[in-house]
């Protein structure tokens, strides 16, 4: 019986050592880096595990702002696209 309580105490003791590396592993490789991402103003990709910081597509094209797209074509409104083009035709009256 004592054998068992021993074995038993190095089993409980061996799980508590492997849930805790865990812990530690999961807040090393996940939780602070994050917090260290977002405290610099940057923004954490999870998936990834990095951090990158915002870079706005004006200034990577160098294009100003409310600029009509090159080829011209502008953008449909949803509303605007939803509109039939022709009227529906009346019922013809009885």
């Amino acid at each position: 019986m004592n054998k068992t309580f021993t074995r038993l105490k190095y089993i409980f003791f061996g799980l508590f050592l492997l849930c805790s590396a865990g812990v530690v592993a999961y807040h090393a490789l996940w939780v602070w880096p994050k917090q260290r991402c977002e405290e610099s103003g940057r923004l954490w990709a999870g998936r990834w595990l990095k951090c990158a910081s915002v870079y706005p597509i004006e200034t990577l094209t160098r294009r100003p702002l409310n600029v009509p797209p090159i080829n011209g074509e502008a953008r449909l409104k949803p509303e605007a696209a939803a509109a039939p083009t022709a009227p529906a035709q009346q019922a013809p009256k009885k």
